[in-house]
């Protein structure tokens, strides 16, 4: 069904990679807005396409052949050599968070996209989510005066074990695949990071029994406003949920998803706004440089974690 929303589709193809939830959830997105589909990842192409009514690529460089835009939905180790050969075939570039594992790699990709006057857009999803919108131009306003602390708070059941999210080398675990939505709002709404300070480790339940992996990451701001960034894999069990808590000196925001749910549809909102970029030049509200910044920021906590000591940034 085509969409009034954002930019045409009718001449885009979009090369998905990928078959699993992410992947499920931007093909279904950009179907909303009108654009043809086609698929391919190593083994579920065919039965990922028939599920959800998309066309499959026969490999890799057919997808290449046939896309105007590539979405890279794919495990994050996979994102690098993926955006360097949709650079290679000159095609703009959806890619889910992180950009990629490291900052080095992350850096060398932002600046080879750049060099090849290709779009690289990174999915940070939470900007386009309502509250946080909503947060981040009551900041932008003044509304809430000088914002001094902020906390968000992220929790949900813990990945399903035997996957790629079970090599911290790869995933970059709790920090990175799953607080970098924080990271990436904090920066976005209080500015630049100069200090990040954190910890990791198994909490427990009742002290008897490890329940959960916690992290806590304490982000200090150029302008002297201080972000607590909290996140929790529990049990199956566990529901997803967010918070926030924005505190100025003229005013407060608070956010809770279980009171307040997301209203609309973050995923067609973001991808619109991908597509007004990429058709029309128009600004898109995160770059290939934010994606590298909240990169940078999960890479220092991930110092900080490990050797139990601030990482100065700037």
């Amino acid at each position: 069904m085509a969409s009034s929303e954002g930019a045409s589709m009718a001449h885009h193809t979009i090369g998905l990679i990928g078959a699993g939830f992410m992947a499920a959830t931007h093909a279904a997105a950009w179907a909303q807005l009108g654009a043809e589909i086609v698929v391919w990842s190593p083994r579920s192409a065919q039965s990922f396409a028939s599920q959800h009514g998309v066309a499959a690529a026969d490999s890799f460089e057919d997808l290449l052949h046939r896309a105007t835009i590539v979405d890279i939905a794919s495990p994050t180790p996979h994102h690098a050599e993926q955006i360097r050969a949709a650079i290679s075939a000159d095609l703009p570039i959806v890619c889910e968070k992180p950009v990629a594992r490291t900052t080095d790699v992350a850096r060398d990709l932002v600046l080879s996209a750049e060099a090849a006057g290709i779009p690289l857009l990174p999915a940070h999803v939470v900007r386009y989510m309502d509250a946080y919108a909503r947060a981040h131009a009551a900041v932008a306003s003044g509304a809430l005066g000088r914002v001094s602390r902020a906390t968000f708070t992220r929790e949900a059941a813990t990945p399903a074990g035997g996957t790629w999210f079970d090599d911290d080398a790869a995933s970059g675990g709790i920090l990175m695949d799953f607080l970098i939505h924080d990271f990436d709002q904090a920066r976005w709404m209080f500015g630049e990071v100069q200090r990040v300070e954190a910890t990791q480790h198994p909490a427990t339940e009742g002290g008897i029994v490890p329940a959960l992996v916690e992290a806590r990451v304490e982000l200090t701001h150029v302008g002297g406003a201080v972000t607590n960034v909290v996140g929790r894999w529990g049990p199956p069990e566990t529901e997803f949920r967010t918070t926030f808590r924005i505190d100025g000196d003229a005013g407060e925001f608070d956010h809770d998803l279980s009171v307040e749910p997301h209203k609309g549809d973050a995923y067609r909102a973001q991808l619109s706004d991908f597509a007004d970029a990429i058709t029309d030049g128009a600004p898109a509200r995160v770059t290939a440089a934010d994606g590298l910044a909240a990169v940078r920021i999960a890479e220092a906590a991930h110092r900080s974690a490990a050797s139990g000591t601030p990482v100065g940034l700037i």
